[in-house]
């Protein structure tokens, strides 16, 4: 078997907060492979942007890595030197941020923010940086590069500005793409438009892409393999299609029913009671069992590890049980 691009293995990181120190990931393990597509879900605060910035290198001054590795191309990246790590990382992967207006600097030229990498990184010259930057522009789709190179994020529209963060982010050549909520502030037209480029990219150049959201249904579309986050580590991993048919952990079980269904006629939408825990309190058993439909004691004592169950892993001591859920949803008067 090939090397991963880029492979973690039980990774924490700490966050020190007004509340005390946060555990926010605690031990997680995963693989990325050149044309993988993964998605990772979960609720706000459940871990899943803090890990990409683990992995990148771009934790905030109040967090750091306590525990696990991060192989990068089969290197300990925690064995380089900064200079070394940068440059490693940035040939190997690329970053799509969540609120494309917020990570373009508002002052230079969208297509001098696209140069800059390949003049500057990739010693380019400046007009090679240049043609680099408008054959960018327009394999994100943007066709009048020549026209819109020297215009500043704010002149453009939401679209626009996105596929301008995604031309930034392949501007390195990288192997895999990271993705954090890159359509959440998208109309559902331009969200398409994005989500096609991506799936073009992969068949093409057989890029890699870990894709961070809350929408199910940008899994659904773009993903072969889903892990599923709560409180800090992955509860479920598998399929995309067997783990929407078929879920084996509680949580994603009810994220699933929580998705509207536009078909379904209801009188009100499903919700998942409780909150998330506190990560800055010590984790006493499962930490979902508060919110859980099929808590036992046991769930309150110790914290279930994933485990093979049928085509997934599934962090639940009652995971064997996942087709009886529904009748024990129906007795419960949770439907």
């Amino acid at each position: 078997m090939s090397t991963p691009l880029i492979r973690v293995e039980d990774l924490s990181v700490e966050i020190k907060t007004g509340r005390g120190l946060l555990k926010a990931i605690r031990g997680v393990s995963f693989e990325v492979g050149a044309g993988d597509s993964i998605g990772i879900v979960g609720e706000s605060g459940s871990g899943k942007s803090i890990t990409l910035k683990a992995i990148l290198g771009l934790l905030p001054n109040n967090a750091q890595v306590t525990a696990g590795k991060i192989f990068i191309k089969g290197v300990d990246a925690s064995t380089l030197n900064k200079k070394a790590r940068r440059a490693l990382i940035s040939e190997t992967a690329g970053m799509v941020f969540q609120d494309a207006i917020a990570a373009l600097n508002p002052v230079i030229s969208v297509g001098a923010q696209i140069a800059e990498v390949p003049r500057f990184r990739l010693g380019q010259s400046k007009s090679e940086a240049r043609a680099t930057a408008l054959k960018l522009m327009q394999q994100v789709g943007i066709s009048d590069g020549e026209e819109r190179f020297d215009l500043y994020p704010h002149q453009l529209s939401g679209g626009l500005r996105q596929r301008i963060a995604i031309a930034i982010a392949l501007s390195s050549n990288p192997q895999v793409l990271f993705c954090d909520e890159p359509t959440t502030a998208l109309d559902v037209t331009i969200q398409a438009q994005v989500l096609r480029l991506l799936l073009e990219l992969r068949r093409d150049s057989g890029l890699g892409l870990v894709f961070v959201t809350h929408d199910l249904a940008v899994v659904n579309e773009i993903c072969d393999s889903i892990k599923v986050m709560y409180a800090g580590k992955f509860v479920e991993i598998g399929g995309v299609d067997d783990t929407f048919n078929r879920p084996t952990h509680p949580y994603t079980y009810s994220l699933l029913k929580a998705a509207p269904d536009p078909e379904a006629v209801v009188s009100r939408l499903f919700t998942i009671g409780g909150e998330a825990p506190n990560l800055t309190l010590p984790v006493l058993g499962c930490p979902f069992a508060p919110r859980c439909f099929t808590a036992v004691a046991e769930c309150g004592t110790s914290e279930p590890e994933l485990r093979a169950v049928e085509n997934s892993q599934s962090a639940c001591f009652n995971s064997h049980e996942h087709k009886s859920w529904r009748a024990a949803e129906q007795k419960s008067g949770a439907l």
